[in-house]
């Protein structure tokens, strides 16, 4: 995984989780855009987005009350790395990335949905 300046990210904004373990959770979604599988099924837009830093998008999902992070796509291992999961873990965060488990997860996340 390369370390980057910026992140492409398609939208952020607070929910409830809608599956898996964490059901009914509140979140903080981060939608990275871009993908390395094109699944029919997937609603994403992997053209569109906006190039953020690291600080930028701690920043803007710590303005968010609740500190469980839903990192998704897309496939967010594209673009997820150790630089950016710093600076969200030292916003308090518990990190769940949604995957399609095709790439290596760095050591910060906490919970893996593949």
């Amino acid at each position: 995984m390369k370390e980057t300046d910026t992140y492409r990210v398609n939208e952020i904004f607070h929910s409830l989780q809608g599956e898996g373990y964490y059901t009914g959770t509140p979140a903080v979604f981060l939608r990275f855009s871009g993908c390395n599988r094109s699944c029919s099924f997937c609603d994403t837009d992997h053209f569109g987005g906006t190039d953020m830093t690291a600080a930028e998008i701690a920043g803007r999902c710590a303005a968010f009350a609740s500190r469980h992070l839903v990192i998704t796509g897309g496939e967010p291992l594209l673009q997820l790395d150790s630089a950016l999961l710093r600076q969200l873990k030292a916003k308090g965060f518990y990190v769940q990335i949604e995957t399609n488990g095709s790439l290596p997860v760095p050591p910060e996340v906490d919970w893996v949905t593949c």
